[in-house]
């Protein structure tokens, strides 16, 4: 087995570094040590024909790596930044299994509490009309681990059908998730008995979802942006919606294969859309895979669920140890409560896929955690996911020494307006700290030569509400802007050749 890895691992680096080495946009911190992994990004997207992507890394708790790659929008050349989101497509069922576990550590669910029936936890009338009455046995674990009893492979996700549902129904699409789950569980057999096999099934994850509504009598979303997300200082993580028009302001385009054909929108079947908007009802998958969220946010969520003692757990370690212990391996590989586990190395790891999303990401056993998006699922996606799920894994090895900053210090970002013709590779240093802040921060710059350099902020629509001039060589700048309204602000500064820039949050 082990000699089998060290092949793989050859056979991918071999890949990722003997490709044309050019240059797509690379935003965020620079730093010599990591150079590996800005070439096998870039390959990564000039391989496959991806358009924009993300890599973020922690190690031993701290935010060594956040690049951006490419473009978040391909027609006006906007680069992706670091704090860009993307749809995670799967990913998200780890965000539902942490909220799950979170309220199993309060004693407000049982793994073993049944779901369904009179003695469930959604005994709603709406939910009572069952064809097949092994839903009865359906058992919050089982939802936990593809063990619910629906196969997506066999009967069909009906998750990844909701327009026939819809149809079906005389239900205009997006039909609401209440809708959906009574229609299955009135209209379809089980695919087999649950607990007894595993099938993946985003059906089950978004059964969940009710699950931590009626425990906690409030919205999915609210709930766990409140309770979970909040208190570690993740606020840019949303649900997706459907369409281009209703994207949120800092999410990249999604981009089909090259060719693929237009398809009839589920919001009116007489309209052709590309399938990544109008192909998939977001708004009915939101458990399972409709979070957006940016790399470096998903690694601050992964470094809260580690059981590593370089950051504070949200979870005890009985806990965290429950939700990562396999259970089975009908999908092929050991999978516990919403992770896949590699058994050998001890690491925790899941991917994602819709058309115009890939992602991946892992806790590995050596203080190593990371997530990695991109905005396209290439026409050869068996190829992309084995890329991708294999890049970090394989330059990880080539790395003499690690950073000793930390970026959640100063999460580095770029305008959402830059253009990759105004963002520089330069190796330097630029940190805003506190941020948040009360409106008095500091600026600190390193790297700079030129004699006469230009700071300026920005509020969000790009006015200019303070300006200071400096030397390249002043590393240090106290900044105060506790005479103007809380929010967001963009600190720029400009060397006369390129321009820099970070977000600060005042409060």
């Amino acid at each position: 087995m082990k000699t089998k890895n060290l092949l793989l691992t050859a056979i991918t680096v071999l890949l990722l570094f003997t490709s044309t080495q050019s240059v797509k946009a690379q935003t965020g911190v620079y730093s010599p040590s990591l150079v590996n992994f800005d070439v096998a990004m870039t390959n990564l997207l000039n391989d496959f024909d991806i358009p924009g992507g993300q890599l973020a890394i922690t190690y031993q708790g701290r935010l060594v790596y956040s690049r951006g790659f490419g473009f978040a929008d391909s027609s006006t050349n906007t680069a992706v930044c670091p704090d860009n989101i993307f749809r995670i497509a799967s990913l998200s069922k780890q965000i539902t299994a942490i909220t799950i576990m979170h309220l199993y550590e309060q004693g407000r669910v049982g793994l073993n509490d049944l779901v369904f029936g009179p003695n469930g936890i959604l005994p709603e009338p709406i939910y009572q009309t069952i064809l097949d009455t092994r839903v009865y046995n359906i058992r919050v674990k089982h939802l936990l681990s593809h063990q619910g009893g629906w196969d997506r492979a066999i009967s069909g996700d009906p998750m990844n059908n909701t327009y026939a549902i819809a149809l079906a129904m005389a239900v205009p699409p997006p039909a609401p998730i209440e809708t959906v789950i009574q229609y299955v569980l009135s209209q379809q057999m089980l695919d087999f008995t649950p607990g007894t096999s595993a099938a993946y099934s985003n059906f089950g994850f978004n059964i969940l979802g009710k699950v931590i509504e009626k425990i906690t009598n409030q919205d999915y979303e609210t709930y766990v942006r409140d309770t979970i997300l909040a208190p570690l200082g993740i606020t840019d993580m949303h649900i997706a919606k459907s369409l281009l028009i209703d994207q949120f302001p800092n999410e990249v385009n999604y981009y089909d294969y090259p060719g693929a054909p237009l398809i009839p929108s589920i919001f009116d079947n007489n309209i052709l859309v590309p399938f990544q908007y109008g192909g998939y009802n977001m708004e009915a998958i939101v458990e399972s895979g409709a979070w957006v969220a940016s790399a470096q946010d998903l690694c601050k969520l992964l470094c809260a669920v580690d059981l590593f003692p370089t950051k504070p757990d949200i979870l005890l370690p009985a806990t965290i140890n429950t939700m990562v212990q396999p259970v089975h391996s009908y999908l092929g590989s050991p999978y516990a409560l919403g992770w896949y586990i590699n058994t050998t190395d001890n690491n925790w790891l899941h991917s994602g896929s819709l058309r115009g999303t890939m992602t991946f990401q892992c806790r590995r056993n050596d203080g190593i955690n990371y997530a990695l998006l991109v905005n396209t699922r290439p026409y050869d996606s068996d190829a992309a996911v084995t890329a991708l799920n294999g890049l970090v894994r394989s330059i990880v090895p080539l790395i003499a020494s690690w950073p000793t900053f930390d970026l959640f210090d100063s999460t580095v970002v770029c305008s959402p307006l830059s253009s990759v013709n105004n963002i520089s590779q330069n190796p330097f240093l630029f940190t805003v700290y506190p941020n948040p802040s009360n409106g008095k921060f500091t600026v600190n710059i390193e790297g700079l030569q030129e004699a006469n350099c230009k700071l300026s902020i920005c509020n969000l629509v790009g006015q200019e509400i303070h300006t200071t001039f400096f030397k390249g060589q002043q590393s240090t700048l106290d900044i105060d802007l506790s005479d103007f309204s809380k929010g967001i602000y963009f600190v720029k500064v400009d060397d006369g050749k390129n321009s820099y820039t970070q977000k600060i949050i005042t409060e």
